[in-house]
């Protein structure tokens, strides 16, 4: 099938009046989830925070349809994917909020078989210690950008399996302070 371009198709679409082209737009916007997920996010404010709760539900979902941590050695990566479909927002809170959620979500697992999984598949956690460092990054690059969710910044470093957890929590109280003077001057 010949494709249009995008000079012809403005051309058919001038011959519509204001009602066939309503009509039009929403005939597609019923029939491909594609042109629903644009116009979601060209007309309606918030669609990006309903679409990171809907995400933080799939790893909450992922977690809970596992019978077993031991049958599923990709968890981890599959939360990880779920991460990645966060990263397309405007919002980069809204970003950060999902990758925190799955990091705190699966920091008991890590902690609880991560000596298993660095000798089963030691893949599976270093691709969850990458979303860890992607965090951390954040932190010290930016961590004003944190603020609004340092709540959740606070928990996931609390729950965080890591060794040098202390530190951590040094570094990012001490980026935590220095953002806030940043905002007050």
């Amino acid at each position: 099938m010949k494709k249009m371009k995008v000079g012809e198709l403005r051309n058919e679409l001038k011959q519509f009046d204001q009602k066939e082209l309503i009509e039009l737009i929403v005939g597609l916007y019923k029939q491909h989830a594609d042109v629903k997920t644009t116009l979601n996010r060209y007309f309606m404010e918030g669609f990006e925070a309903e679409e990171a709760m809907r995400l933080i539900k799939k790893i909450v979902q992922l977690g809970e349809n596992q019978t077993s941590y031991f049958v599923n050695f990709n968890i981890l990566r599959q939360g990880a994917a779920i991460v990645k479909e966060a990263e397309r927002f405007t919002d980069p809170v809204l970003t950060e909020r999902v990758r925190i959620y799955y990091l705190t979500y699966f920091g008991g697992y890590v902690t609880e078989v991560g000596e298993l999984l660095e000798l089963q598949e030691p893949r599976e956690l270093e691709v969850f210690f990458k979303q860890f460092e992607k965090v951390m990054r954040l932190v010290q690059q930016d961590p004003g950008l944190l603020l609004p969710i340092e709540d959740e910044v606070d928990a996931m470093i609390e729950e965080f399996p890591i060794e040098q957890k202390k530190e951590t929590i040094a570094f990012w109280e001490r980026q935590k302070d220095w953002a806030k003077q940043q905002l007050r001057t």
